[in-house]
């Protein structure tokens, strides 16, 4: 186990992990390790999405506890008001954000299905976005494609970098960061499966659609 957690493609730029790896045995344990590891060195960006399993986690609390150590892990983490519901009960979700804050995150992301998704960093207010208007044919795989987004997101902004993630506390550029992350979930929600949008046809839609109208 050991061994396969310790390698890392040349140039990676980003480590993303979460849902059952991240907290049922042997192997939660294996990663955290690792992780921990990595955060120390500040050498590549922690993504974590808890995506939690109340029917493979009957204990709440005890769910809670092991999200949060991996929250403490990560650099950016990312999750859903449903996550946070069960996880935590009736803290609001600007709580728990910024709970996960002083717990190390630099960006902690909340989505809410249909309402949209809101952002928070340290040093400035939380940014809402709503979601992008779409025919739901099967939202499978959303939560992973918003996921992806996100981190696309950063990649093409240059702040995919522990260091980096300050400049988010613009509102304007966090406020886009999140609008291409909902957009490729919608797109996904819009087809049947897991099947998230190709980097050609996002930039079809781009072209197609040059500029979103801000909330």
């Amino acid at each position: 186990m050991a061994a396969e957690l310790a390698f890392l493609p040349g140039g990676a730029k980003a480590v993303h992990f979460g849902s059952l790896a991240s907290w049922l045995p042997p192997g939660d344990a294996a990663i955290a390790v690792e992780l921990g590891r990595l955060r120390r060195a500040g050498s590549v960006l922690i993504s974590y999405d808890p995506n939690v399993r109340p029917a493979l986690q009957p204990d709440n609390a005890a769910a809670r506890q092991q999200v949060e150590q991996s929250v403490s892990l990560a650099h950016a983490v990312k999750a859903s008001s449903d996550d946070l519901a069960w996880l935590y009960g009736p803290d609001t979700v600007d709580a728990v954000a910024r709970r996960w804050l002083d717990l190390g995150a630099g960006l902690v992301v909340i989505t809410q299905g249909a309402y949209g998704a809101t952002g928070w960093t340290s040093n400035r207010p939380p940014v809402s976005r709503p979601a992008f208007p779409v025919e739901v044919v099967d939202t499978v795989g959303a939560g992973d494609a918003f996921t992806s987004g996100l981190l696309d997101a950063l990649a093409r902004r240059d702040l995919l970098a522990p260091d980096r993630l300050a400049a988010l506390d613009d509102a304007a550029t966090l406020a886009v960061v999140l609008d291409d992350a909902s957009q490729i979930a919608a797109v996904t929600c819009s087809r049947a499966g897991a099947n998230p949008p190709s980097r050609a046809e996002l930039d079809e839609l781009a072209h197609r659609n040059p500029r979103r109208p801000r909330a």
